[in-house]
């Protein structure tokens, strides 16, 4: 499976001057979690929730404060073509959350790890076809068993039943039964290394999976917090203005009186 698979092609994107209480409604309108900045030659930076609720906790006038002061331009891109598994490395590896997607030159796509891969279309349908394949099946079924301990155990059997029944004379019968063993067990605890191997890495991406979710929800939250925040004070804004000279007016009206 490759990024182009599963990237989003419709980039939402900001000019670098507009104000990062701009890029909060923009971000809020469009239900996403980064912007990109375009520059004469493809992006030129990212900014992304995150950066905005680190300067909210400041205390900072969002209008204030651009978005080409706030980005991120040392930016971490992927081509269309590269793997899935590729692109998940590069954001493990750099500690981010969104990754542009170039071709040529040209900004054609973003891959966010808030996406859950396994809820991808792409990826449904791929696995739908291996649940639909019986080879695929079988060859799981196969490759589960063939690295499991119950496989070693058949085999302890199987040849005890071989001596025990003089199959062959001795020591024929014994030498197979050594050096098959030998080769079986081998074989056999590496897989079952490796799957356990695999089976701590799953658990460890599935926690760090849930902090994540956990963390966008919360980004999410104070985000909305925000835009509210800032509505309100525009509102309060306004209004203080609109009533400015009426208050002005009522003043010079006593002070005639």
């Amino acid at each position: 499976m490759r990024v182009v698979d599963i990237m989003h092609r419709n980039v939402v994107t900001i000019d670098g001057a507009a104000s990062l209480a701009e890029a909060a409604r923009v971000l809020g309108e469009h239900g996403i979690s980064s912007v990109v900045v375009p520059g004469p030659d493809g992006p030129a930076g990212i900014l992304t929730e995150r950066d905005y609720v680190k300067v909210a906790a400041t205390g900072t006038d969002p209008k204030a404060v651009t978005v080409g002061s706030l980005m991120s331009a040392d930016l971490v891109t992927v081509g269309p073509k590269a793997d899935i598994a590729e692109a998940a490395q590069l954001m493990a590896e750099h500690g981010i959350r969104h990754l542009p997607v170039v071709e040529h030159g040209r900004l054609v796509g973003i891959v966010s790890i808030r996406d859950p891969v396994h809820r991808h279309p792409a990826l449904q349908r791929h696995e739908e076809e291996r649940r639909h394949s019986l080879q695929a099946r079988a060859a799981d079924a196969i490759t589960a068993f063939a690295g499991s301990m119950p496989f070693v155990y058949v085999h302890i059997v199987w040849f005890a039943l071989w001596i025990g029944l003089r199959a062959e004379p001795f020591p024929f019968g014994l030498l197979t039964m050594i050096v098959s063993l030998e080769a079986i067990f081998l074989s056999t605890f590496v897989m079952l290394s490796q799957n356990r191997a695999d089976e701590r890495r799953q658990a460890l991406a599935d926690h760090q999976w849930e902090l994540v979710q956990h963390e966008e929800r919360q980004n999410d939250e104070l985000l909305r917090l925000s835009a509210q925040i800032l509505d309100l004070t525009s509102a309060v804004h306004e209004l203080t203005l609109a009533s400015a000279p009426a208050a002005a007016a009522s003043g010079r009206g006593r002070h005639d009186g």
